[in-house]
């Protein structure tokens, strides 16, 4: 009787030490939440420095102050395929940059935290103006020619938008750190 007593204590403490460990219900959603935060923060990063090495790329190529000229010999040209490989990369990192905020979005209704929604209102519209100036990035480097001052204004603008989503979401991601538990 004693060792039936013995096992069943037993049971009853590894049972009991299961339980207590287990996460509260909203542990799965705030890693979620911190997964996607981060990398939405990752991908807004990636287009800012993205942008800001074609910004130099472009200033480091230029022949004269108003225009690179593609394929005409004897003049310092600005490669196809590098206005092709960084416009192109700067779009990527905006659209995984919405995807991901999208994602925080969803949960954030879900816990209709008001405060997380109205930062990620304004992250959405820098994102959104830095995506406007993408695309004038994308037709003005569509062009025979680059117009370089073009090119590295709009490079200049999608990088200002984006510093004011990242110094945004930064703060926003620092409020929901203060907001979880700590770790036991």
């Amino acid at each position: 009787m004693k060792s039936l007593a013995a096992i069943l204590l037993a049971i009853f403490v590894l049972c009991a030490d299961v339980a207590l460990a287990q996460s509260d219900a909203g542990a799965k959603a705030r890693g979620q939440f911190n997964f996607y935060g981060h990398r939405a923060g990752s991908a807004m990063r990636g287009a800012r420095e993205s942008a800001g090495a074609f910004r130099e790329y472009v200033r480091s190529t230029q022949p004269a102050p108003s225009q690179v000229v593609r394929d005409q010999p004897g003049e310092t040209i600005v490669s196809p395929r590098i206005v092709q490989a960084a416009t192109d990369e700067i779009g990527d990192y905006i659209m995984k940059s919405e995807k991901h905020l999208a994602w925080m979005r969803r949960q954030a209704e879900a816990e209709k935290d008001k405060g997380a929604l109205a930062s990620l209102d304004s992250i959405d519209r820098n994102l959104a103006e830095a995506k406007r100036h993408h695309a004038t990035l994308c037709s003005c480097c569509l062009e025979d020619t680059v117009d370089a001052k073009a090119a590295m204004a709009c490079c200049q603008t999608i990088d200002d938008a984006l510093g004011k989503a990242i110094s945004e979401h930064d703060a926003l991601m620092k409020r929901l750190a203060e907001k979880q538990p700590n770790a036991k």
